[in-house]
């Protein structure tokens, strides 16, 4: 007699359903990537191509979205900072303000490919810290990771995201 808890042997081990649970939380993901390097080689195109000053193009970007998120989040109407947090919260403004400045003469003097690599430069400080001071399991996986990651930045640093430079240009001169 069966029990009414039995589940057939088909469906055991299936993640099937797990992985279609998180499949549009994957699209929006990839949308969301292509969306920013969009955004990222529009804003280059522009700030190249008109010569506007990188301070007033940020700031002239930034202040319709805090307009907007203040109409939303109305934070006059909650509870009001205490007095131990009204400094960090100013230093942390001064400090994104002048990331988000160093970011766009970054990009304006450095082109899009470096900008972006630039933001993933903390990805290989987390994998060094990962391989360092994690778990010791699987650590050729993540030294390897690491070793990719530092091979992929000193590629591109060296020219090869263009294709005159890359180690392939041969191959595109070959006729068929």
């Amino acid at each position: 007699m069966m029990s009414p808890n039995h589940t057939p042997d088909v469906d055991r081990g299936s993640s099937h359903a797990a992985n279609f649970r998180h499949t549009p939380l994957q699209i929006i993901h990839v949308i969301g990537n292509l969306l920013r390097i969009w955004s990222v080689y529009s804003m280059y195109r522009y700030l190249s191509q008109t010569g506007a000053s990188v301070v007033l193009f940020i700031f002239s970007c930034v202040l319709p979205s805090a307009i907007i998120f203040l109409v939303l989040q109305k934070p006059w109407k909650g509870r009001p900072l205490s007095n131990t947090q009204v400094v960090p919260s100013v230093i942390n403004g001064g400090i994104t303000a002048l990331y988000y400045i160093l970011w766009g003469i970054g990009l304006k003097s450095c082109g899009p490919v470096r900008a972006i690599l630039a933001e993933y430069s903390g990805a290989v400080l987390g994998v060094l810290s990962a391989a360092l001071y994690g778990r010791k399991g699987h650590i050729w996986k993540k030294v390897g990771g690491l070793l990719a990651m530092l091979a992929s930045f000193y590629f591109l640093s060296q020219g090869w995201a263009m294709a005159t430079y890359s180690p392939f240009y041969i191959l595109s001169l070959i006729e068929l």
